[in-house]
């Protein structure tokens, strides 16, 4: 790193070749590249490059979900970051890049203070339709009755995601999902977690379970 006092043009910013311009304590620099490693990644890297790519290309589709869901419990961390994160740890299975998998049990879309509700029953109508039932806790600061559902399914043969954003409210205790009609056959994964009215709070998601449409 060599120090830049008098040029023509008076200090330099950027990349200009193989060194870029910068400043370090208020001091003017020229900061030479290091040179670009011709080492080849080892098979933990190249398994971890993978299994990283994967997990955010699965949540790609959940962004906006994600930041609403994720907006807290995550430190420094992104929502989007928080979620890859908890993903990886908790629901990837496998250890090579030739078996690693989601396990879509332990799936979580989001994280928060909110009670959860208990699914009470699930059930698969004609025309593509889930029904979800659940029961409430007691009423509290935590479960309030305006507090609105969203359900998230996804259908892993076609690899799409459904979202029902605010479908619902807590009270209302029952919701009829329309899935669309080519999901006939497919087997299909639903997550349901809580917004609040201001949508400053979140629910923990409970995962709803696996389903043949």
């Amino acid at each position: 790193m060599g120090r830049y006092k008098n040029g023509i043009n008076g200090p330099v910013s950027g990349k200009i070749g193989n060194v870029v311009g910068s400043t370090w304590r208020g001091i003017a620099v020229l900061k030479s590249l290091a040179e670009p490693s011709t080492k080849a990644p080892s098979e933990k890297q190249l398994n971890q490059r993978f299994v990283f790519a994967m997990v955010n290309a699965w949540l790609k589709p959940l962004r906006d979900l994600i930041w609403i869901g994720f907006q807290i419990f995550t430190g420094t961390k992104t929502p989007m970051n928080g979620a890859v994160s908890l993903l990886l740890k908790e629901a990837v299975t496998g250890n090579s890049r030739e078996n690693y998998a989601i396990d879509f049990a332990n799936v979580i879309l989001s994280r928060g203070e909110l009670l959860i509700s208990l699914i009470k029953q699930v059930l698969v109508l004609i025309d593509s339709v889930l029904q979800i039932k659940w029961e409430n806790p007691s009423a509290s600061v935590f479960c309030k009755a305006s507090d609105k559902a969203t359900v998230v399914v996804y259908n892993n043969a076609k690899q799409k995601f459904v979202i029902f954003k605010d479908v619902a409210k807590r009270a209302d205790e029952q919701v009829d999902l329309q899935l669309p009609a080519n999901f006939a056959g497919d087997r299909v994964y639903a997550w349901m977690h809580y917004v609040n009215v201001k949508g400053d709070a979140v629910s923990t998601s409970v995962y709803v379970g696996e389903y043949l449409m």
